[in-house]
């Protein structure tokens, strides 16, 4: 990602290499600190995060729409999101998860904003072959996808819109979520299995 990439709405954050206040907690990550730290209006430890995260979130975006001004749009829309929820966040999940879980929600919403035919789940083969010839039942499909992909864990529905809708390989959707290959290949198994199921129980109503 470009390094010219400027969060505008963050313009007094300094991305200075100072030392954050540390949490009395080691068991928390230190991007869980660092949050923290935000919620009490340390700006330091915003830069911090976004100079950390902000080409993953980038990659993200660049790779599930392939169009750089709206990713890097999306990219900001993020962090400005992941501020404003500092005070009320608890380190509960990874944090990776938790900002993650932002940038899903804002991908999903975009897709469904430009065009809605681009519903990630139309990529897999064994999607294709559960739609029927009919406009209202490829519109009903739709609907199925949309509501299961909003019910399974947020982690899930990631790794498949980054496998599924623009093919990125294993490795490279851990990469970008921090997490083992094997854990995504686990995730994705299982968000299939539960869009499967969503389909199936559909077709008994």
């Amino acid at each position: 990602m470009d390094k010219s990439l400027h969060f505008t709405q963050f313009g007094s954050f300094q991305l200075a290499m100072e030392d954050v206040s540390k949490a009395s907690d080691s068991s928390l990550s230190s991007d869980q600190i660092l949050m923290l730290d935000i919620a009490t209006g340390n700006q330091v430890a915003m830069g911090k995060l976004i100079d950390e995260w902000k080409d993953s979130v980038f990659r993200f975006f660049d790779r599930s729409l392939h169009n750089k001004a709206d990713a890097e749009d999306l990219t900001q829309r993020v962090f400005i999101k992941l501020y404003h929820s500092a005070p009320k966040y608890q380190p509960k999940a990874k944090f990776s998860t938790y900002l993650f879980t932002i940038a899903r929600n804002l991908l999903i919403d975009e897709i469904n904003k430009n065009n809605r035919q681009q519903t990630v789940c139309l990529e897999d083969e064994w999607m294709k072959n559960e739609v029927k010839d009919s406009s209202d039942a490829v519109s009903e499909m739709y609907e199925i996808v949309e509501f299961a992909m909003r019910g399974m864990p947020e982690f899930q529905s990631t790794a498949l819109l980054l496998r599924v809708q623009k093919e990125l390989s294993y490795s490279e959707i851990a990469d970008v979520m921090k997490v083992s290959e094997s854990r995504v290949k686990t995730w994705i198994h299982r968000a299939r299995l539960f869009l499967k199921k969503s389909l199936e129980e559909s077709e008994l109503k």
